[in-house]
C-alpha cells in the first residue's frame, strides 16, 4: 500500500467527486506495485507535485477554465510531464487548443464506472438526472425545464459541492445558493 497511499495522499482526502472516485477505482483494481515508477496527478498542475524520480502522469478531468490546470500554459511544465491522460476526445481537443499541449504526450481513455444493474422504469413517464457540479448549466436547465411544463417528466437534481469536502464546499455553496436563487422555480 506504500505507493498507493503516495498517490492518494496527492489528492483531497474528503473529495469524492467523480475524478476521485475512479481514481480510488483504479488503485483498488490494481496491486501496490503497478504504481511503484508512476507519479499519478490528479487535476492539479501545482508543479510540487511532479517527482523527478517518476514517470509523471497528469490525468485531466478538469476544464481548461479551472485554476489547479493553468499551469499547462507553461512549456517548462509540460515538459517535464511524461503523459497527459484525458476521460474524453472532448476534453483533451479543449486542452490542445487552449493550452497546445504535446500531443504525443496525450492519451485519450474511456471514462469508467462502476457496473449497476438496471431495473425496469415506468413507461409512462421520463426521468432526468442532473447530476454534475451546481456551475455546469443547473441554472439554465431549471429555467428551461420550467418553461417546458412537461407533466411526464420529472427532473431528479443531485448536485451541491458537498462531495468535494469541506474546504470547498464552504468557499463555493453560498455563491452557488445565490446562484440558483436567481431562478424562479414554483415547482419541479
Amino acid at each position: 500500500m506504500q505507493e498507493k497511499n503516495r498517490i492518494l495522499n496527492k489528492i483531497n482526502s474528503q473529495s469524492f467527486g467523480g475524478s476521485e472516485s475512479q481514481l480510488r477505482l483504479l488503485i483498488n483494481k490494481l496491486p501496490d506495485e503497478s504504481f511503484k515508477d508512476i507519479n499519478l496527478i490528479l487535476n492539479d498542475t501545482n508543479p510540487k507535485l511532479l517527482e523527478d524520480d517518476k514517470i509523471n502522469i497528469l490525468w485531466m478531468q478538469h476544464y481548461v477554465n479551472q485554476n489547479e490546470v493553468q499551469n499547462l500554459k507553461k512549456k517548462e511544465y509540460t515538459e517535464r510531464l511524461d503523459h497527459i491522460v484525458f476521460n474524453s476526445n472532448w476534453n483533451f481537443e479543449k486542452f490542445y487548443y487552449q493550452f497546445q499541449i504535446p500531443e504525443h504526450k496525450s492519451i485519450v481513455i474511456k471514462n469508467a464506472i462502476e457496473k449497476i444493474e438496471f431495473k425496469e422504469k415506468p413507461k409512462n413517464k421520463i426521468s432526468l438526472v442532473y447530476h454534475t457540479t451546481p456551475w455546469r448549466g443547473l441554472a439554465l436547465l431549471l429555467d428551461v425545464f420550467k418553461d417546458l411544463s412537461l407533466e411526464n417528466v420529472e427532473l431528479n437534481i443531485c448536485s451541491s459541492t458537498k462531495i468535494y469536502g469541506e474546504k470547498f464546499y464552504n468557499e463555493y455553496e453560498k455563491n452557488i445558493k445565490k446562484y440558483l436563487m436567481t431562478v424562479k422555480i414554483q415547482k419541479i
